[in-house]
């Protein structure tokens, strides 16, 4: 916790960094070709709308599977290298819609869900890992979890390294994700904090936005 609160962000030093990454070349041909189709490896399509169906998680599945033209990948000699996205992501109501249709297309793309209160993180924790097991339960392998930003903004330190500690348990061998919502959490200080402790508490993947 000494060592958290040490953090300091040299923020000139951070936008002229980024100043600089935007002046990167960037990769053309093949090599841009073949970046590309890693990309697309490394996407979990997602659906979180309120108006969520069984037929339009269908279809996003559907979509998972053939996510790039055939036409465009025997052109690129990659029609017969499985090319499919990297996971299905949706709310816990729909976990089980898009298991159950990916097992009928004889695929295995892992289906991600969002939970812990997604999108505020504005839920008792005694609910979000409820949310979570449920999630699992239905056959999500891989969760979503929202921190609870108001603990980042008052300093709660150890009380966010709990939480999220708390939801890696819930999520069993289901593989754990950690949104930080970096957009409200006031400073880049705390945002290099929260990352820390979340891959601290979480022991696997830390993303934000």
């Amino acid at each position: 916790l000494g060592w958290i609160s040490k953090v300091y962000v040299n923020r000139p030093a951070v936008v002229r960094h980024a100043e600089q990454i935007k002046k990167w070349k960037t990769l053309k041909g093949n090599w841009q070709a073949a970046w590309l189709l890693k990309a697309v490896t490394c996407i979990d399509l997602t659906t979180l709308s309120g108006d969520d169906t069984p037929s339009n998680v269908q279809r996003l599945c559907f979509k998972a599977k053939h996510p790039i033209r055939e036409d465009l990948l025997k052109a690129l000699d990659m029609h017969d290298k499985g090319i499919t996205v990297g996971a299905v992501c949706v709310y816990p109501a729909r976990v089980s819609d898009a298991v159950n249709t990916l097992k009928a297309a004889g695929c295995d793309i892992p289906v991600a869900s969002v939970a812990a209160g997604f999108p505020s993180g504005q839920t008792p924790l005694e609910t979000k890992l409820a949310e979570i097991r449920l999630a699992v339960e239905y056959g999500a392998r891989e969760i979503d979890i929202v921190i609870s930003r108001s603990l980042v903004l008052t300093g709660q330190w150890e009380g966010l390294y709990e939480e999220i500690r708390l939801c890696r348990a819930a999520c069993g061998g289901a593989h754990m994700k950690t949104i930080l919502a970096t957009g409200e959490l006031g400073s880049l200080a705390n945002v290099y904090k929260a990352s820390m402790i979340a891959m601290m508490a979480g022991k696997y993947t830390c993303f934000s936005f």
